[in-house]
């Protein structure tokens, strides 16, 4: 019998995968704006069943195991799969020019999309391997997958609404395409990675509400520069320390 406690993050963790799969179909279908947003919706479910379970004192190894298998999915796969349908319809955020070039790229297209699948995949095999269930929340070795399927995702959704709103297309097959591979890299690095809330530490305890009120209301933009930021902190802390033990 499943002790009552541990039902509601469990159930959160297969919402996360529902969602997942949810944008999987409608990448399928061509609907890559809710295919971004299931995604998105994602990773809300993956940061509450953590929560959960830290309320609930609801630790599991099956926990972890069933999260990192759901997370394979809603940011392993759906993404990959999002990065094949994309590639393979540019035409969708408007890319009509350099022909040439755009069916040059389609003959990668399975090649790049399965590269991300694979290193979500790998680093999510790394995270089950060096961690055990427990309420901490250590920093990660490799940037955690959900900043991977947000590194793709915020992108697209960047690129459409400045479209939708200001008639400016920046969509780029060559910049989607690198910062694909930059995630999928970072994915399967050892780069230190710290989690979000050290990371944005500096913003006053009393203003946390607002501030996270002003990203959710403007995450259509937020999202591509917070993620970009995450990712520059991080890189930055960790190449200058680099310079250093190397002049030392």
């Amino acid at each position: 019998m499943v002790e009552r406690k541990y039902i509601a993050p469990n159930a959160i963790t297969a919402a996360n995968m529902f969602l997942g799969y949810l944008s999987i179909t409608a990448s399928i279908a061509g609907d890559f704006s809710k295919a971004i947003w299931f995604i998105i919706l994602a990773m809300v479910c993956d940061g509450l069943d953590g929560k959960t379970a830290r309320k609930l004192d609801a630790f599991s190894e099956f926990g972890k195991e069933f999260d990192s298998f759901c997370d394979a999915i809603s940011f392993g796969l759906a993404p990959g799969i999002l990065v094949y349908s994309v590639l393979k319809n540019p035409e969708y955020f408007g890319v009509v020019e350099s022909l040439k070039s755009v069916d040059t790229m389609k003959s990668f297209v399975i090649p790049i999309s399965f590269i991300y699948a694979l290193c979500g995949v790998m680093r999510l095999v790394k995270f089950n391997i060096v961690t055990t269930a427990s309420s901490e929340k250590d920093d990660f070795s490799g940037m955690p997958i959900p900043s991977g399927a947000s590194v793709v995702c915020s992108y697209l959704l960047f690129v459409e609404v400045v479209k939708t709103n200001f008639g400016m297309n920046l969509f780029s097959i060559e910049v989607f395409v690198g910062l694909t591979l930059l995630a999928a890299i970072l994915m399967v690095s050892t780069i230190p990675f710290k989690t979000p809330d050290k990371v944005f530490g500096f913003v006053p305890k009393k203003l946390t509400i607002p501030f996270v009120v002003l990203v959710l209301v403007t995450l259509k933009y937020s999202m591509f520069i917070v993620t970009c930021y995450y990712i520059l902190v991080n890189l930055t802390k960790f190449f200058t320390e680099r310079s250093k033990e190397d002049v030392e």
